[in-house]
């Protein structure tokens, strides 16, 4: 082995404040790539100086976790939850002196100043009290948030918070007062916001405020209280803590399970939509099969499925996971996920759910055109296809699973049938109920359907959807950001061609060129619409998305059809479509 063709680089270095990939517990995580030397060589040493320096700090009760992958190991240790930060510094230091030994590199500064420095560290971050806190919660069974500023009890309607700074005695708490709500997790690659929209309609009928997070806000009941990404542990504290939340339902991204682990534990139920290839490459997770395994962690956030003292009576069907039957990757991880678990599928016949469904497992599917529920000797008829109007008809494939799923979450949380049925009837591919996704425009009484498709998966749903939509001209408007690979932006291409367009407007995305020239990524969609039978006096290039949608405006007659691909301009393509249109 040479030492001048190792490479060892780290990558990134955080704290993980939930259950998480590697543990279930929390600590801190190096993601590092690693060339040039056997990686399991490195993981063992690092373990090592790891488990040394946890020993030398009187962390006798933590332990060591790794993940070997393609190019490179996550390595990862468990700490307290007060000392986080030291944990960081604890754990880079032994990363450092793996390398300083595989490489034969002299140390900068002795083991024993490191030691101390991390000890003095620990000294000034640790908090007893909220530890106390933290224990005497756990042995209530009273559900508590924390973070860098706030230490709260009890979740909507009955939490109640102190700044760390000034924490309560254990003594004077009335723990009695503090309860739970129903709570659901909802991930997946593509349907994740629409289901948790759903989600938020159905409990609304069911007669409870419903808090929500999601990648495009957090909101209470009909009012946001933030526009931005909330899928990961913050948003959920801030809707846990607001009082008005008395159901919540929280999405949980890729990023935020993989940067911090899950917000919190013992929710009711979690949905996983669907699995496929987006975002490939970030922490670690390089193939659809880790992505799967790390969207899967939701299964540990579950509450346990047995007898809880303290929890409410209303939460008696616990701790159960609904997956899509339909996806091969959520089929092939299942039995590895040991927890209770509902099936849903577009095909009654479907192999994995009759099978379950033979054993007295919950299941949802469709069968002629009706959207059926069935649970052990009940089933139930919830809603026909054509009823719900985000399936345009039966063409919205993707939006019948992501009602499937939606039924089973909300029978995981005991809502009654005639909720469900109510939200799904009313829930519309709309701005107001579901916006950048399938919303539908009657334009010159020609249909215009805009989504902001960004990867394989959620490009052929939409293809899929307006090739079963009949037109007598279709026209398809296409952007993509300058940071996808051109194999990403050609097969994105090629899969929006199977809506089988008349028409094709590349529309340039000049904010997002991300290191690319103006008219490369439209000349890529040109190029590839070209090479599979589009004629060039049927593809138009357009400045931008605007324009692009300005121009099919202006060419669509009665009963055309138009798909726009909206990743920019969506409020002025919303405002064009809605000054010519009606909904």
């Amino acid at each position: 082995m040479n030492k001048e063709n190792i490479i060892l680089s780290l990558d990134d270095n955080r704290r993980l404040t939930g259950k998480n990939l590697l543990s279930d517990r929390p600590g801190a995580i190096i993601d590092a790539f690693v060339s040039g030397i056997d990686k399991v060589t490195v993981v063992n040493v690092w373990s090592t100086y790891a488990k040394q320096l946890l020993n030398a700090v009187n962390w006798l009760d933590e332990t060591t976790f790794s993940r070997v992958f393609e190019d490179g190991i996550s390595i990862a240790i468990s700490a307290p939850l007060d000392a986080l930060y030291a944990a960081c510094d604890l754990n880079e230091l032994a990363w450092q002196l793996t390398c300083d030994e595989l490489t034969q590199t002299p140390s900068e500064e002795s083991i024993s100043a490191a030691i101390s420095l991390l000890k003095q560290t620990i000294v000034e971050e640790v908090n007893p009290k909220l530890l106390e806190l933290i224990k005497q919660s756990t042995f209530n069974n009273i559900v508590y948030l924390v973070d860098d500023d706030e230490f709260s009890l009890g979740y909507g309607p009955s939490s109640q918070s102190w700044p760390i700074s000034a924490l309560p005695d254990v003594s004077s708490l009335n723990w009695s007062q503090y309860k739970s709500i129903p709570l659901a997790y909802v991930t997946g690659t593509n349907g994740k916001s629409t289901s948790v929209r759903i989600m938020s309609q159905i409990i609304k009928q069911a007669g409870k405020c419903c808090g929500v997070t999601s990648t495009d806000f957090i909101r209470v009941g009909d009012n946001i209280i933030d526009h931005g990404d909330y899928s990961g542990p913050g948003g959920a504290r801030m809707l846990l803590r607001h009082p008005d939340t008395e159901t919540a339902i929280l999405e949980v991204a890729r990023g935020g399970i993989l940067r911090r682990g899950l917000p919190i534990d013992n929710v009711d139920a979690a949905l996983i939509t669907n699995i496929a290839e987006d975002h490939l490459g970030q922490y670690g997770i390089n193939t659809v099969s880790a992505l799967a395994q790390d969207k899967a962690v939701v299964a540990k956030g579950l509450l346990p499925n047995k007898e809880n003292k303290g929890q409410e009576n209303n939460r008696l069907d616990k701790g159960r996971l609904v997956l899509n039957a339909d996806d091969e990757h959520l089929v092939a991880l299942a039995p590895d996920l040991p927890v209770t678990k509902s099936w849903f599928s577009l095909h009654e016949d479907n192999t994995t759910l009759q099978q379950h469904k033979k054993n007295g497992g919950a299941v949802c599917f469709v069968r002629e055109q009706q959207l059926v529920y069935s649970y052990g000797n009940e089933e139930s008829i919830i809603i026909a296809v054509n009823d719900i109007p985000m399936t345009l008809n039966g063409a919205a494939l993707h939006n019948i699973q992501n009602a499937l799923g939606a039924i089973a979450l909300a029978k995981c949380l005991n809502i009654e049938n005639k909720a469900i049925k109510i939200a799904l009837s009313n829930f519309a591919s709309n701005v107001e109920d579901n916006p950048g996704r399938g919303n539908h425009f009657s334009v010159k009484n020609a249909e215009v359907i805009m989504d902001f498709a960004h990867n394989v998966h959620s490009m052929e749903a939409m293809a899929v959807t307006t090739a079963n939509m009949r037109a007598k001209r279709k026209f398809l408007m296409l952007s993509h950001a300058g940071d996808r690979t051109d194999d990403e932006i050609i097969n994105m291409t090629k899969t929006a061609l199977k809506m089988q367009p008349d028409f094709i407007i590349a529309a340039e995305l000049a904010p997002y060129l991300r290191g690319r020239t103006l008219g490369e990524v439209p000349q890529l969609i040109v190029d590839t619409a070209l090479a599979y039978g589009m004629k060039r006096d049927k593809i138009y290039i357009a400045d931008s998305p605007h324009e692009g949608a300005k121009h099919i405006v202006e060419q669509l007659h009665e009963k055309d059809l138009a798909l726009l691909m909206v990743l920019s301009d969506r409020e002025e393509i919303i405002e064009l479509l809605l000054d010519k249109a009606f909904v």
